[in-house]
């Protein structure tokens, strides 16, 4: 087999694995709704790294005895007629409301959903098949373009003979035709198959163009079994006294990899941008700690590009007399 027909199959296998990989993911994402489930498109990335815009959730209806702190609502919006929430329920209160939040907020929904609003509970999440409806509706022209061409390249590929340009020596010959004759256009196989992959694409993106602003959280599945989190806040604050240096922070944490920490001083930032390595650090000593007061110090850790979570947990500092207010622990 010659170095160039070698590249060619190489190619397309590659084409092929892609374009079967598509199909696979707007498969699970698509064929829920036969049972009744709705497949939404995720709009919100509020549970970055988990849980990103473009992602595919679907929900099954249940009745309000499955709807528990816990589970992951979709549900009509009160705050925006036209949209669907997909939150967390964390709380039903005493007139029966629920209380949702996501999962990377820092608080809870302002307004309650009512039962009646709740369509369903997520049960399944399919990655990254939602983006062009997320690139489509925020107006991003250049990835839905690139991923339309890059589709297209690979369609075109993946219908190939995976044979080298000199083409089959078994081949039946060309059918020729006279002056007068009006040769006839067949339609040949790969055109149908080509037909019938995009039509099956376009009937995947149609069934989950519905959008949800939301998070997902642990008690939903994804495809090939990809749970979603939470971002852990740092656990275990304790203050030491280092000598001359004053206090020395130090803390603990097991969740996402981070990508830095902040020390905060009664909710300043301090100390930003710590190393993702660092497990303690000293109290800046470019502010005045007064000597009779009590500081509240907390770590934040940041996590991806635009989530955190800060210690519940905190530790008193204050000042000394004699050596102009350096924070040391209380």
């Amino acid at each position: 087999m010659r170095v160039g027909r070698t590249i060619v199959v190489a190619m397309v296998a590659a084409a092929r694995a892609a374009i079967t990989m598509v199909l696979a993911l707007g498969f699970w994402a698509a064929a829920p709704v036969v049972l009744g489930w709705s497949p939404t498109t995720v709009m919100t990335a509020s549970m970055t790294p988990a849980i990103d815009a473009g992602d595919v959730v679907v929900a099954k209806p249940a009745d309000r005895t499955q709807m528990v702190p816990g589970r992951v609502l979709l549900a009509r919006d009160p705050d925006w007629p036209d949209r669907l929430r997909l939150h967390r329920l964390v709380e039903v209160t005493d007139d029966g409301s629920f209380i949702t939040k996501g999962d990377a907020n820092p608080s809870a929904d302002t307004s309650p959903l009512h039962p009646d609003a709740a369509l369903g509970i997520g049960v399944l999440r399919v990655p990254w098949v939602g983006l062009p409806i997320v690139w489509l509706r925020t107006g991003e022209i250049a990835p839905l373009a690139a991923t339309a061409v890059g589709f297209l390249l690979c369609l075109s590929i993946a219908l190939r003979r995976g044979e080298d340009e000199e083409g089959d020596d078994n081949a039946p010959p060309p059918v020729t035709t006279t002056a007068g004759d009006t040769p006839a256009v067949p339609t040949t196989r790969r055109a149908r198959r080509a037909a019938g992959i995009v039509a099956a694409v376009a009937l995947t993106s149609g069934l989950a163009a519905t959008p949800a602003w939301a998070a997902l959280g642990e008690d939903t599945w994804a495809f090939a079994r990809v749970d979603a989190g939470r971002v852990t806040a740092p656990w275990a604050i304790a203050c030491a006294n280092n000598g001359n240096s004053g206090a020395v922070i130090s803390w603990t944490y097991d969740g996402w990899q981070p990508r830095s920490f902040d020390l905060l001083v009664d909710g300043e930032v301090v100390a930003q941008n710590l190393s993702p390595s660092t497990r303690s650090t000293r109290v800046p000593t470019d502010r005045y700690y007064a000597l009779l007061s009590s500081y509240r110090v907390t770590v934040r850790v940041n996590v991806a590009e635009r989530w955190s979570a800060e210690s519940s947990e905190s530790v008193a500092i204050g000042g000394r007399l004699f050596i102009l207010g350096r924070p040391y622990c209380r």
